[in-house]
């Protein structure tokens, strides 16, 4: 039986940048009716993005418009950088309509805008509340060592006071 294999690629918007992909590659093996899935990752230890391994990348926006295109016109793609790519990617919004003169949704970004805002105020809320508990944490582990040293000395008196009752 004839085996046959053929491979593709993922576009960079698909990578998963959670686990330092940088690449994937889909290999269908049409005998065995399967599509193996391989991913190509750099290992790291850290789970932050690394963002030296995604450099900008073409978005979602064309660099030319239609008119443009047919008369003939050339231009590079417009580059965005990847986690912007990837956040529209796992939105709707990746994909939308603009107009031809690429006027923007003013209400739509007035909105985001606004969405930001909140979400930083919650960021910086949540950080106020770390900031405390840390400050509570370490207080409490200041007063714990300085109890251990009480119990220290409170057991050394114990003793004493045993070895001066054994004796009398």
């Amino acid at each position: 039986a004839e085996v046959s294999t053929q491979s593709t690629g993922m576009p960079k918007r698909g990578l998963d940048s959670s686990i330092n992909e940088i690449a994937r590659a889909y290999k269908l093996n049409v005998a065995k009716k399967l599509v193996n899935v391989i991913p190509l990752k750099v290992p790291r230890q850290s789970k932050m993005f690394a963002d030296d391994l995604y450099m900008d990348t073409a978005g979602y926006v064309p660099a030319l418009t239609a008119q443009q295109f047919i008369d003939g016109e050339n231009s590079l793609p417009k580059l965005v950088p990847f986690l912007e790519l990837q956040a529209a990617s796992s939105t709707s919004k990746g994909f939308s309509a603009t107009t031809v003169n690429g006027a923007d949704n003013s209400k739509e970004l007035a909105a985001l805008k606004a969405e930001i805002s909140a979400l930083k105020n919650t960021v910086n809320e949540k950080l106020t509340v770390i900031e405390n508990k840390t400050a509570k944490i370490e207080e409490l582990q200041a007063e714990n060592a300085r109890l251990s040293e009480e119990l220290s000395q409170a057991q050394e008196e114990i003793v004493e006071l045993q070895k001066n009752g054994m004796e009398e």
